[in-house]
């Protein structure tokens, strides 16, 4: 599948005369939907200013990998156009600051992201691009990227929606939400998955820490797509942090077989993804039930063995033997169909992810579970308890 960003590429790679010729052959072609958009987008390239994106410390020059970041973060510090206003977390890929911007354009608060490494010379044009592809993503569940750029000492920061919220799984436990509410807060998460996806934007790195529950029982999808805005393939020749957020995982426990494997990622990575998070979601743990808990063992695990099945998992625990009841059968079989190993076995969309997944609460048959007789005229009779059993009676 063709992204934004490749068709892009390949427009600016064609002389002026050749680039018509190609616009009209992509208005008509597969890729017709996004001709709109790259024609948009080469618009704006030939203005584009990118100066926001060098350094003034370098002379002008893109910042190189290995180039200190210094901004000292302090509350009131100015990074780009953004005044620090307070911290708002912390982690092993950088800050996020509650900040405001500062140059008269606009009076909003924004998450304001600081990741860790540093640019490596790739091309401004492209990170410019990959800003405004994110920036359009425009989804009630999504959290908008409003900005991105370098600071004057090099730092990248990506200016995003500041969302008020409890990662998902950490809400459902509070609300005490019973097993359909948590499959309804899900949906709304494959729902944005599945714009973003027709978007031909992928998330890449799915966790409740990556989505946040309002007061209003609103799904907020955080970092959509940021680490393909951070790509850059030079970094992938060492294993540093630039590496770690861009080519790999960030959060081993969700990622997918090929995230581990290194292999292309397409949207079946997200479907792994969002069926892990549901597994913790319905369950309370994780898959993947480790003995020595090393980072080795969980990429075996993730590539090579099958996780019990939910209902299988709870009914180990004390007093999980109703949930348990609750979760076999076409929940168990949902959550396993979107974990196969194979990213050609499992649902091929998010969108027959959802699918399957409202098909089972309007108590409809699952289209992952084999078909049968009798397995379709058990839930014709569960849909439809009191007419059968009058005309039983009669």
């Amino acid at each position: 599948m063709k992204t934004l960003s490749e068709l892009m590429d390949r427009a600016l790679e064609l002389d002026d005369e050749a680039r018509t010729r190609w616009l009209a052959e992509l208005a008509t072609g597969p890729h017709a939907t996004l001709h709109p958009l790259v024609r948009e987008m080469l618009a704006k390239q030939a203005d584009m200013s990118t100066t926001f994106l060098l350094s003034p410390a370098s002379g002008g020059k893109s910042v190189i990998a290995g180039e200190p970041a210094s901004a000292a973060l302090v509350v009131g510090a100015h990074v780009g156009p953004y005044v620090l206003d307070r911290p708002i977390g912390q982690g092993g890929m950088g800050a996020v600051w509650l900040a405001h911007r500062d140059d008269g354009t606009l009076k909003r608060q924004v998450a304001l992201k600081l990741p860790l490494g540093h640019r490596s010379g790739a091309l401004a044009e492209r990170f410019a691009r990959e800003r405004d592809i994110l920036a359009s993503l425009t989804h009630p569940n999504i959290a908008r990227l409003y900005d991105a750029g370098f600071n004057a000492d090099g730092q990248p920061f990506l200016a995003l929606e500041y969302i008020v919220g409890q990662p998902i799984t950490e809400y459902c436990d509070a609300q005490q939400l019973d097993v359909r509410d948590r499959l309804q807060c899900f949906l709304q998460v494959v729902d944005a998955v599945q714009y973003a996806h027709g978007n031909l934007v992928i998330h890449r790195d799915l966790k409740p820490a990556n989505i946040l529950v309002s007061d209003d029982r609103r799904v907020h999808l955080l970092d959509f797509g940021i680490a393909k805005l951070l790509d850059d393939p030079v970094a992938y020749a060492a294993d540093s942090e630039l590496t770690v957020v861009t080519g790999r995982a960030l959060t081993l426990d969700y990622a997918s077989p090929e995230q581990i494997q290194g292999t292309a990622v397409g949207t079946a990575s997200d479907v792994y993804s969002m069926a892990v998070v549901l597994y913790q979601l319905l369950t309370g743990q994780k898959p993947y039930t480790l003995k020595r808990g090393t980072r080795a063992e969980l990429e075996e695990a993730i590539v090579g063995s099958d996780p019990p099945r939910m209902s299988e998992a709870v009914r180990r625990r004390n007093g999980g033997e109703r949930l348990a009841r609750a979760l076999a059968g076409d929940l168990d079989t949902i959550v396993a169909h979107a974990m196969r190993k194979d990213p050609q076995q499992r649902y091929t969309t998010a969108s027959a992810f959802a699918d399957d997944v409202r098909r089972y609460l309007d108590g409809r048959p699952v289209l992952a579970r084999p078909d049968s007789w009798g397995y379709r005229a058990g839930k014709f009779i569960a849909r439809n308890r009191l007419p059968v059993g009058v005309a039983v009676r009669s």
